[in-house]
């Protein structure tokens, strides 16, 4: 119990559990395609670290990383698309900052570039909402993260319905409880995070509504980073 009180590692075991439920769904390429995707990623941060910072680390927010991504993407893509992918997520990380801090969620820039470019996303590592929501409220709750989820929810269900859509079978738990809250590019406070999870509801609509053929979650994730500069001088 003492190794999940970090976060990290609670979201790793999630994320396991939920890749072994849908190896027997998907095949042995799917769980090749995730094991690549995790390998890849973290070996890309440790030799960055190591070159940029001269230090090793245990690449724990890597391992996220690469679990998400090759969860997400379509794994009947080529392999070599799952290497820029995977290095995606550690330019971002290292290189596209601001104030020291970098502006976006990894492993959701490198599926916002997916999406940009048509690449398909599955979300196949959404194996069981029910597990997802459950260690999901745990962390929001944990994380102090709630404004998040209720300004996203506020205009994600409320713009959706006047489309006579229904929100909860548009959504993905797994974005909601483990992407959109990332601790590092979401930010802290009442008023940030219920403007950071507006701004991500609003834009999603936006992009399903007029932009059909990208991924409105990953987007409106991305737009909602974009604007981490300005919610930083927000006073909570």
């Amino acid at each position: 119990m003492i190794l999940l009180k970090d976060k990290k590692n609670l979201v790793i075991l999630l994320l396991s559990i939920l890749f072994i439920i849908k190896i027997p769904q998907e095949g042995l390429r799917f769980a090749f395609w995730v094991f690549g995707g995790i390998l890849l990623t973290s070996l890309f941060d440790v030799l960055t670290t190591a070159i940029l910072q001269k230090r090793i680390i245990v690449p724990k927010s890597a391992v996220i990383s690469g679990f998400i991504i090759s969860g997400i993407l379509d794994y009947r893509q080529t392999w070599f698309a799952l290497v820029i992918f995977s290095l995606l997520p550690v330019i971002s990380k290292h290189i596209l900052k601001f104030k020291h801090k970098h502006i976006f969620n990894p492993a959701n820039f490198s599926l916002a570039i997916a999406t940009f470019f048509k690449v398909p996303l599955t979300w196949n590592i959404e194996s069981n909402i029910y597990l997802i929501i459950i260690v999901g409220l745990y962390i929001v709750y944990s994380l102090k993260k709630i404004p998040h989820i209720i300004g996203f929810f506020v205009f994600f269900i409320g713009l959706f319905v006047t489309q006579k859509v229904n929100p909860f079978l548009s959504v993905s738990w797994f974005f909601v409880f483990i992407m959109l809250i990332e601790p590092k590019t979401s930010g802290f406070g009442k008023w940030r995070g219920f403007i950071f999870g507006s701004i991500a509801g609003i834009i999603a609509f936006l992009i399903f509504k007029f932009f059909p053929p990208y991924d409105f979650l990953v987007i409106g994730l991305f737009v909602a980073n974009l604007f981490n500069p300005l919610l930083e001088k927000l006073k909570n």
